[in-house]
């Protein structure tokens, strides 16, 4: 199960952030997991919500460990590098070996080159790179 959380969250993290500083992907992941309440078991669940992360529209993901697979090659195959790191931040936090959350307890963000509305009833908590991380009030 852990394995399968691992995954789920690298491939969420490639998707999110993988052009982000470290600590960037590291909040992205700590983002995920405030979503899931901080059970690995419920990491994949929580990212294949409809309306969570926008990028798993149209991809499967919610579809199983065989879609998650599928996309986890095709995340290899554009950019090694960001795959491999990806899957080291995911197995840091899903192991327990990255607690601290920076953010706040944070469970929202969005990139600063938006403006979404429901940004106004949240708590800007933290920020960096290209998001900006909110949890409710």
């Amino acid at each position: 199960m852990l394995e399968q959380a691992i995954l789920c969250l690298a491939i969420n993290i490639f998707k999110e952030a993988r052009g982000e500083p470290i600590l960037g992907q590291y909040a992205v992941a700590q983002v995920t997991m405030n979503r899931a309440a901080g059970d690995p078991q419920q990491v994949c669940r929580e990212i294949g919500k409809p309306h969570q992360f926008s990028w798993t529209r149209g991809t499967g993901f919610g579809k199983g460990e065989g879609a998650q697979r599928k996309i986890a090659r095709q995340a290899e195959e554009q950019d090694a590098f960001a795959w491999v790191t990806a899957q080291k931040v995911a197995r840091m936090v899903v192991t327990g070996k990255m607690t601290y959350d920076f953010t706040k307890g944070a469970d929202h963000y969005h990139a600063v080159y938006v403006k979404p509305e429901w940004a106004k009833s949240f708590q800007q908590t933290f920020r960096v790179g290209q998001h900006i991380f909110y949890r409710s009030k």
